[in-house]
């Protein structure tokens, strides 16, 4: 088997979705702990911000389609399960054990039997913190590749086109129409809007569908005024309710800019630069353990980042959460046995 080429558009475009991550969790818990104590236009711009950070997670699962469904790239089920399901199991429980221990440090507990049943009863049932709920839409997908790459593999481009047709229509349209009113009776036994990101992300980086970088870019413009001018309504005139066409993957407006965003990215001919490899290889453990600083920094520190020049202030504890999850990571990395998890 022939050893796939480094891609370097798709290192940079996971290490700013990381970041746009970092940053998405960041806001979310400022405005969770100290949103009652911000003026509206705080709260508003805020708000903005997450709605228009939400491209980060579709843009990772896009990458994920267009490397695993190649198909040139040749996945037995052995492997899958080994190399991919269990890796992924591997370190949900670990940072469910991780966030346990935590916990009850800060909280000043006492480490007992129980602590031990709240790991399990964390892993099982998906009541650890809540970013892990990535781990299992991952476990999902690839549980699922062998049937999508029997898809990729067999079908013709137009096939591959109607069906992303049909899971955008069925998937992000209809659901719209549901929320602003039009009830549509049609369905398909499909409820999650991930699939038509993985197949998306293969079409678009293998060709079957394609875009110019003015396309792309006029998509992200277009989507990105848009998330701003609803976001603005939904605040202004509460009675509208647009929180699921804004704040939601499967919204038309985060789906064009996702496109948009993985497509543009994806078409710039990138320098070979062995840093953004190297930087490319920590996001994993970056997205699995960023939170840690994060929670430390707005609620144990009560750090209110609204305080004294907001932008500037986020900007640098964003900043600062990136950079200590990053050394972090290497450092985990150096750890026998826990290096594996991350």
């Amino acid at each position: 088997m022939v050893k796939q080429e480094p891609i370097y558009s798709f290192y940079y475009l996971r290490t700013i979705s990381c970041l746009g991550i970092v940053l998405l969790h960041f806001m979310s818990g400022a405005i969770g702990l100290y949103g009652s104590v911000i003026s509206q236009n705080e709260l508003l711009i805020s708000q903005i911000i997450l709605n228009l950070l939400l491209w980060c997670v579709p843009c990772f699962v896009m990458i994920t389609g267009a490397l695993l469904l190649d198909k040139n790239k040749q996945l037995s089920l052995d492997k899958i399960l080994k190399r991919y399901v269990l890796r992924i199991l591997e370190a949900l429980l670990f940072c469910c054990i991780i966030f346990v221990v935590y916990d009850v440090i800060v909280h000043k507990e006492s480490f007992d039997l129980y602590t031990v049943i709240q790991v399990f009863l964390d892993f099982f049932q998906g009541s650890s913190w809540s970013h892990l709920w990535y781990l299992y839409l991952l476990i999902g997908i690839y549980l699922l590749l062998p049937i999508y790459k029997v898809v990729t593999k067999g079908a013709s481009d137009k096939l591959i086109k109607y069906l992303l047709l049909i899971y955008f229509l069925f998937l992000s349209v209809i659901p719209m129409l549901e929320t602003i009113g039009i009830h549509i009776a049609f369905y398909i036994m499909v409820s999650s809007v991930y699939p038509f990101y993985l197949f998306f992300g293969y079409a678009l980086h293998h060709g079957i569908i394609s875009l110019k970088r003015y396309q792309s870019f006029f998509m992200i413009v277009l989507s990105t005024l848009c998330i701003i001018f609803l976001t603005i309504v939904n605040q202004e005139n509460s009675h509208y309710n647009l929180g699921n066409v804004l704040s939601n993957y499967s919204s038309v407006f985060v789906i064009v800019q996702s496109i948009g965003i993985f497509s543009l990215v994806d078409s710039i001919k990138w320098k070979n630069r062995e840093w953004i490899k190297k930087l490319d290889v920590l996001t994993f453990g970056v997205y699995l353990i960023h939170m840690l600083f994060i929670r430390s920094i707005l609620k144990y520190l009560s750090i209110n980042p609204f305080l004294n020049l907001p932008v500037v202030t986020i900007s640098l504890l964003v900043i600062v959460v990136f950079i200590l999850s990053l050394l972090t990571v290497v450092i985990l990395k150096k750890v026998p046995i826990i290096n594996k998890f991350i």
